[in-house]
């Protein structure tokens, strides 16, 4: 089973000026993944610019909507089993 993972936009365009340039994130690898709840793993993410961050983030389960998340706080992505 292979697992991939679907960026969640965050617009944070109201406490910005219009003409800044943000970076936006195209990818996003989490090598130690595993999907068991508050799970804290490493989060890759690599931004239109060039550059890449490392965020420690947290495995977030949604109950009612029987899906996995995971949130870096600056990106979060949802989970896709494939």
């Amino acid at each position: 089973m292979t697992t991939s993972f679907e960026i969640i936009a965050k617009d944070w365009y109201k406490r910005r000026r219009p003409n800044d340039k943000i970076a936006i994130p195209i990818s996003v690898n989490i090598p130690d993944f595993q999907p068991i709840k508050n799970h804290i793993c490493n989060m890759e993410v690599h931004y239109d610019d060039g550059t890449s961050k490392t965020f420690i983030a947290r495995v977030i389960y949604n109950q009612l909507n029987d899906y996995w998340t995971v949130d870096g706080m600056e990106v979060a992505v949802k989970v896709i089993n494939g």
